[in-house]
């Protein structure tokens, strides 16, 4: 089957799929707005994958947040067209339903399908009355639709007129993301996620004030991993807390690394106001890792309140910091609760569960 993907190549749920699918068999390749650095360049190369690249990375003014030189993704369109004549797919599938998803929708080509990965859904159709024109004709016009959560399946059933959209979570590897055999002495609260308003980081930071100085606990330990636009403030609030030896941020690290990381956690944290799935909490559920969750998104759909961890509402330090404390006065529930959090990985998010999902929907457009 020849498969064009339509997705960042430098994403890391891109580099899953496009690997596990090759390695299926599939001839794919992969178009792709933004130039894959030179590492994940190196990755695709060794497995034979085509990269087509609009390298707009250095004409987008802002990839975070819509504006006007986003409109150059259009441009893209002819560029596109020449690819698909040439390769002739028997499927394209777009990953990120407001930039991929537009294109795919401007090229007419059947079958499509498009993947929702979060704030396409969220974000983009909130801007302004254009954005959710545009969008609602990417996702009537799909010939499937495919969706990381329940949360967000939900929303496209219920306001874009689809009668069917698959659930095709982003699994884990339960054969890297695995409990550590070590028996930590440091009890580590930590978050990997990017350091961005909506993720909560400034509440994580006032929960470990309240913990370690209000309440005397200064052996807690708090490791935030991840960049973003917020970082550089966020260490600044953490100094003026005087917090420097409690908490520790890493920066950007490399994914071939994140297991450790999470393999150094006491409990995971991700207390974000707005979350398609959660991805993370699962890869910590997979390594034992009990989560402490807000109640939004897709996040409730990978952490079970009272099983897994614990679900709480956002932007609330004081509970964030009653439940890191009950977990941390009760080792044997921790425990339990990370047993289970592994157990629920492997029965309902194992990644090749999730990858014959996909190439099932793949296959209804084959026979």
């Amino acid at each position: 089957m020849n498969l064009l993907l339509l997705s960042d190549a430098n994403s890391i749920h891109t580099q899953k799929w496009v690997f596990s699918l090759v390695k299926r068999g599939f001839n794919l390749r992969l178009f792709s707005l933004f130039k894959p650095n030179k590492p994940v360049y190196k990755l695709y190369n060794n497995l034979g994958v085509k990269i087509y690249s609009a390298d707009l990375r250095q004409k987008v003014w802002n990839l975070r947040n819509p504006n006007i030189s986003k409109v150059l993704y259009i441009s893209t369109l002819p560029k596109l067209k020449r690819i698909v004549k040439e390769f002739s797919p028997d499927i394209i599938h777009a990953h990120y339903a407001s930039s991929y998803g537009i294109l795919s929708y401007l090229l007419q080509f059947k079958p499509t399908i498009i993947s929702v990965w979060g704030s396409d859904l969220y974000d983009f159709p909130n801007r302004n009355i254009f954005n959710k024109w545009i969008l609602m004709k990417v996702i009537k016009s799909a010939d499937s639709v495919c969706s990381t959560s329940n949360a967000m399946r939900e929303i496209i059933l219920n306001n874009y007129n689809r009668e069917e959209c698959y659930l095709t979570p982003f699994g884990v590897d339960i054969d890297k993301f695995i409990p550590s055999e070590i028996n930590r002495e440091t009890f580590t609260v930590g978050t990997i996620k990017s350091i961005e308003s909506h993720n909560g980081i400034d509440v994580i930071i006032d929960a470990a004030k309240i913990l370690v100085h209000d309440m005397n606990l200064s052996n807690i330990q708090f490791l935030i991993v991840g960049k973003g636009s917020l970082l550089e403030k966020m260490k600044e609030k953490s100094r003026k807390l005087n917090l420097n030896k409690n908490v520790t941020f890493t920066g950007h690290i490399l994914h071939e690394e994140i297991v450790k990381y999470f393999q150094r956690l006491s409990i995971f944290i991700a207390i974000s106001t707005q979350e398609s799935f959660g991805v993370s909490i699962l890869e910590a559920a997979s390594c034992g890792i009990p989560a402490i969750t807000s109640n939004v998104g897709g996040l409730p759909e990978v952490n079970m309140n009272l099983k897994t961890g614990y679900i709480i509402e956002a932007n609330n330090e004081k509970k964030l910091s009653e439940k890191i404390l009950k977990l941390y006065n009760n080792d044997k529930l921790r425990k339990e609760m990370g047993k289970k959090a592994r157990e629920r990985v492997v029965e309902k998010f194992e990644w090749n569960q999730n990858l014959e999902k996909m190439i099932s929907i793949y296959s209804k457009y084959t026979k």
